[in-house]
């Protein structure tokens, strides 16, 4: 059976650059994967594809009107051997809901047959939190087996970490478990203390942490991942810490307690991350 991960975290905390590293890595270690973004911005896979922007689920249905899709028309090979890519899209700004186009397209991949036995691993990049059912639609429809957080040290980041762990604890009865939490990290003072308390505070499994490095801008730059654009550089080296960890994960360490309001204050303060 394949392996299936969604990331999820605060907008803007690097979800993208995570998933797409992440997905180059399980490709160069062998694998057949599957990059889902689930994001109206479709940006997932600008690191790892050639030709731009991507074609969107959501744009081919609204171009056939009703007619049908094909497989063939949903995955864009990468330049990556052995990953492919799906971009949901999304609504024109300001009109439409980007969750129900979520929703629909978890049904148009059903229809397909997607992804079916085709790929070893299969990633989510999922658009912020998972306050709206269109954005759980991964966990909820039973997609998403091992979750997975990126958050820094901020406290919104957290803040949005905290409740991401408790949608998944509301909705474990899908399948979906709380695997880790992955720091991007920002470079703030105690930003490394701030994140084991709270892997501590939650039960959730911490995993290696990623620096601030201005290569990984430079790398996006050149629309690549840090893994092709600086392969021995250390953040890269990080990245590689960061997969084995995840690859070697299992279901015992799944076990989160997310904190209330008040605790989540209380942990806040007793950090003094303000």
């Amino acid at each position: 059976m394949s392996r299936n991960l969604a990331f999820y975290g605060k907008g803007g905390i690097g979800k993208s650059t995570v998933s797409s590293t992440l997905a180059v890595l399980f490709a160069e270690d062998g694998n057949r994967v599957l990059l889902v973004g689930c994001d109206p911005k479709h940006d997932t896979s600008y690191k790892v594809v050639e030709k731009r922007p991507v074609r969107t689920v959501l744009d081919l249905l609204r171009q056939r009107r009703g007619g049908s899709v094909t497989r063939d028309e949903v995955l864009v090979p990468a330049r990556v051997p052995g990953l492919t890519c799906i971009e949901t899209g999304g609504p024109e700004p300001g009109v439409g809901c980007a969750g129900r186009g979520i929703t629909r397209m978890f049904e148009l991949l059903a229809e397909l047959g997607l992804p079916g036995d085709d790929f070893d691993v299969v990633i989510y990049d999922v658009l912020g939190d998972v306050v709206c059912g269109g954005f759980a639609a991964p966990i909820r429809g039973g997609h998403a087996k091992e979750v997975y957080v990126v958050a820094s040290g901020e406290v919104m980041s957290l803040y949005a970490a905290n409740n991401i762990c408790r949608a998944v604890e509301n909705l474990k009865r899908s399948g979906g478990q709380l695997r880790g939490l992955v720091p991007n990290l920002r470079g703030l003072p105690i930003e490394e203390k701030v994140i084991t308390g709270f892997s501590a505070a939650t039960g959730v499994h911490l995993l290696p942490g990623i620096p601030r490095d201005a290569l990984v801008q430079e790398a996006e730059t050149a629309a690549r991942t840090i893994i092709e654009y600086a392969p021995t550089s250390a953040t890269a080296r990080r990245y590689r810490e960061v997969y084995a960890a995840l690859r070697d994960t299992d279901e015992t360490l799944a076990k989160p307690h997310p904190l209330d309001d008040d605790g989540f204050e209380r942990f806040i303060a007793e950090t003094r991350t303000y």
